[in-house]
């Protein structure tokens, strides 16, 4: 098993390519946590799993906001008076 990490893999994606193709794994790092695993395509335990929801679902996600402005700086000065 090899382990890269994402730049890495970035820069140098046709070798980890060559190594699946051969049969190994690649398992891919950021931040030194483990993100992912590459395997060969001819893997038998490996399972695909389609997705139940069609992609352009993915534009009507709403990301999460405050219910009020945060200001950064008011907090650290309530959390140094508090703390």
């Amino acid at each position: 098993m090899n382990t890269v990490n994402v730049a890495t893999l970035k820069e140098k994606l046709s070798y980890y390519l060559k190594l699946v193709k051969e049969g190994q794994e690649v398992v891919v790092t950021s931040h030194r946590h483990r993100v992912a695993r590459i395997l060969p395509a001819s893997v038998p335990d490996s399972q695909l799993t389609e997705p139940c929801r069609p992609v352009k679902d993915l534009l009507k996600l709403k990301g999460v906001r405050p219910r009020r402005s945060v200001s950064a700086v008011r907090t650290l000065l309530e959390d140094r008076q508090h703390g």
